[in-house]
């Protein structure tokens, strides 16, 4: 598995929240995070939250940006935030992914 089929994950990961997709959403995370997806408080909830707000405010949008690190079995990106109008939301986000299963994986995302 490269990183670009980690990234294309990661770009899913974002998309689906921008669609308010939770179920499919959902399956681009670990295990660990699936688990406790519904928990308020969880990162995972808070990660959908905090993304779902920034959308439907400001229409932010992701696109990849670089790869930060780079291992068989773990990658860190960094995607930009993009207002609805075009104009760049603050510092580029990191996300962390790991691979599972022969699976690439959100095992910690920023939003």
């Amino acid at each position: 598995m490269t990183v670009e089929q980690a990234r294309r994950v990661a770009q899913k990961h974002y998309d689906l929240l921008q669609q308010d997709d939770m179920a499919k959403w959902v399956d681009t995370l670990t295990n660990e995070n699936k688990k406790v997806v519904l928990t308020k408080g969880s990162s995972p909830s808070m990660w959908w939250d905090l993304g779902r707000r920034y959308f439907e405010q400001y229409g932010v949008h992701y696109k990849f940006n670089r790869v930060e690190e780079k291992k068989e079995d773990y990658c860190k990106l960094f995607f930009t935030r993009y207002n609805a109008d075009g104009s760049v939301r603050g510092m580029p986000v990191s996300i962390h992914l790991r691979k599972v299963d022969d699976k690439w994986k959100v095992e910690q995302a920023s939003h």
